[in-house]
């Protein structure tokens, strides 16, 4: 990662840009502040890019993400006839663009001041460690497995196929409301990470890698299926980044050629296809029934709804900070929140008294009538949000230019650094450059450091004993 004169230039932009798109919503000159924050957020990722070298890293899917977030929703309110009814009205578009557009240059800024860091480069981005690609693969299998007992055991517990054919909704809060569920997703993609690292450092066939995909599919099929049933697109979602990411780890993409094109819209479709249909799959594979599942197929306002990112969680981020603006409500938490969400992992058995994380407190305000769906019922949040009510507009481009600086410390220790215990955290923070733009900050490394670390140990433990038994027949 480092600053050269087009990345300096590209950030000049990205500065300038949302600068202009701060001041025309203060002046609610609010097409005009629509136009120059696309030009800043689409920038922003162009300049990730630029910066890091490649687009296959944490920073441009983060910056992706935040585009789609945080345009979808202005976009429709704008120009699109609204978007969903749950969230109140007028639409604060102006608000909503000039904190965004101060996160842009905040991050901006950040990324920039990383690049600058001097450092010596250890070794050459492109070339593999020294890992034994046979323990990453068997380890990629266990954990596949160990991923597919836990979802049975989970769905065993909750009533079996009762609870999962009524609905996401239903069936995660019946999980989520076990004593000692087990973290089936988390495992799968910690499986996930392992299997991308073990095709990445070895060469090979292509024939081969689709067997070595086959048999990690088929061992993780029961949790693949749980969540197709369950329309659990976040979930899939990450399962696939994590694996393509893992697979070009060593030899990161710089081009987006015509196929990666073909492969995401491919990937769009199909999560967008299990979003509009997850609501009937339940009865279909329960009665057997397709009628319903076609009609709702067949007709004309289908495929652009399901389609049309505001029509779905991609309207969250927009939709919870009008809600928050348009309720009067300014109290200034002064990092409140995030000390909250940071000491959540510790459990209620040690600490029965601790207070409710922050989307699920916001949700209970705002949208009380979600809390009804369970524990995993509700809209979301927003991290920006987040950010504005703990220190006020000011305190939105401090954190995201900290964000940045982050940001860019991870991508310069990616490239520095040979770990595999890094190697595994970093992809297991995938799923939080999709997620962050929609929750709360939270506490986003405490649980990718803890299953990395399993991880790492275990593929220590495994070369161990495989190290100790060749010592042993070599004497025999």
């Amino acid at each position: 990662m480092k600053l050269t004169q087009i990345g300096f230039f590209l950030g000049l932009l990205v500065g300038i840009a949302a600068c202009l798109s701060v001041f025309s919503s203060f002046l609610q000159e609010t097409d005009l502040a629509m136009v120059f924050y696309c030009a800043a957020a689409l920038l922003s990722i162009v300049l990730g890019k630029a910066l890091i070298g490649n687009y296959s890293n944490f920073t441009v899917i983060f910056l992706v993400f935040s585009a789609l977030y945080s345009l979808s929703g202005p976009i429709a309110a704008l120009y699109g006839g609204g978007i969903i009814e749950i969230y109140p009205t007028p639409y604060m578009v102006d608000e909503f663009l000039m904190h965004y557009s101060l996160a842009i240059l905040g991050l901006a800024i950040g990324l920039m001041l990383a690049s600058s860091i001097s450092y010596h480069r250890i070794g050459s981005t492109n070339i593999s460690p020294i890992w034994n690609h046979r323990t990453l693969l068997l380890l990629a299998y266990i954990f596949a497995s160990m991923a597919s007992i836990m979802e049975i055991a989970n769905f065993l517990r909750v009533g079996g196929f009762v609870t999962l054919y009524a609905g996401k909704a239903v069936y995660q809060a019946a999980v989520s409301d076990l004593p000692g569920n087990f973290p089936s997703a988390t495992i799968m993609l910690l499986s996930t990470a392992f299997l991308g690292l073990s095709l990445s450092v070895q060469s090979m066939p292509i024939k081969n890698r689709l067997g070595r995909f086959s048999l990690w599919l088929a061992l993780g099929l029961p949790i693949i299926l749980s969540l197709i049933i369950l329309g659990e697109r976040t979930t899939l979602l990450s399962i696939i980044v994590v694996l393509f990411i893992g697979i070009l780890f060593f030899n990161p993409m710089k081009i987006i050629g015509l196929k990666w094109i073909v492969l995401v819209f491919l990937i769009y479709l199909s999560m967008a296809f299990l979003y509009g249909t997850r609501s009937y799959l339940g009865e279909v594979l329960s009665t057997g029934n397709l009628s319903m599942l076609l009609a709702v197929i067949m007709e004309p306002t289908f495929w652009p709804r399901i389609l049309n990112p505001a029509s779905n969680d991609f309207c969250c981020v927009f939709g919870n900070f009008n809600t928050y603006i348009l309720s009067g409500v300014y109290d200034i938490r002064l990092g409140e929140t995030y000390m909250r969400d940071i000491l959540d992992p510790i459990p209620r058995l040690i600490w029965p008294d601790k207070p409710q994380t922050t989307w699920v407190d916001f949700r209970d305000t705002f949208f009380p009538e979600y809390a009804q769906l369970g524990a995993t019922g509700g809209t979301g949040y927003s991290s920006v949000l987040e950010a504005y009510v703990n220190f006020g507009t000011i305190g939105v481009l401090i954190v995201y230019l900290l964000l940045g600086l982050v940001m860019g410390c991870l991508e310069i220790v990616r490239q520095r650094s040979k770990s595999l215990f890094f190697s595994l955290f970093y992809l297991l923070m995938l799923p939080m450059a999709m997620l962050f733009h929609r929750t709360s900050m939270g506490n986003p490394i405490f649980w990718p450091l803890l299953f990395s670390f399993v991880g790492w140990c275990l593929y220590i433990l495994i070369n161990f004993i495989y190290w100790r038994e060749s010592s042993i027949n070599a004497e025999d």
